[in-house]
């Protein structure tokens, strides 16, 4: 996220950076105002204090989970159609630079506080709640085989976190290209059509 022309918008770029970087507690009103170009008494008047800041930092990544909120499943299309269309709109997510340092944000202040982390859990749940309702809906049409639907919702978005999200969290990994994320994506969706078959 660059420089623009609304101060409002520098400073969430500007914390986003600075909680990136340093994490929350590091973190200074000062650096945070110095950063996005504004004056300490402007920042203020947006935000009283720290925390303020990082709500509306986590709210911009729970916006960035829209996409998977939109989701139905369609009795009329192949399933494997539908796979890759999520599969390419979860990936297309986490392999944004901006959603993974605002993760990185999440998991450090989650670790830190107990209360933040049942917070943040709790609208995380909420935002991935229509995608583990793609797959009850395809449970209740008969094309996920005998494979209990939240288990196959987990199998098939944990499949893509673990290769494309975690390392890149955790470990700082490059993202993967656009080629290797549709191998992956491909390979994900046939080995998941394929373990349904087995179960029917």
């Amino acid at each position: 996220m660059g420089r623009s022309d609304n101060k409002h918008e520098d400073i969430l770029c500007a914390a986003i950076s600075e909680f990136g970087e340093k994490g929350m507690m590091a973190t200074t009103m000062e650096s945070i105002a110095v950063q996005a170009g504004v004056s300490k008494r402007t920042l203020y008047k947006h935000y009283p204090c720290k925390e303020n800041l990082l709500d509306d930092v986590v709210s911009l990544l729970l916006k960035r989970v829209e996409p998977l909120k939109n989701i139905t499943f369609n009795p009329h299309q192949p399933l494997l159609d539908q796979l890759r269309t999520i599969g390419e709109k979860t990936l297309h997510l986490i392999c944004d630079e901006d959603y993974l340092r605002l993760s990185r944000i999440i998991i450090i202040e989650s670790m830190r506080c107990e209360k933040a982390a049942k917070l943040l859990n709790q609208k995380f749940s909420d935002c991935e709640k229509q995608l583990y309702n793609w797959f009850s809906q395809a449970s209740e049409a008969g094309v996920l085989g005998n494979i209990e639907p939240g288990l196959a919702a987990t199998l098939f978005y944990g499949a893509i976190k673990e290769a494309a999200y975690w390392d890149q969290v955790a470990q700082w990994k490059p993202m993967l290209d656009k080629a290797q994320g549709k191998v992956l994506i491909d390979r994900i969706c046939q080995f998941f059509i394929d373990g349904v078959q087995q179960s029917e």
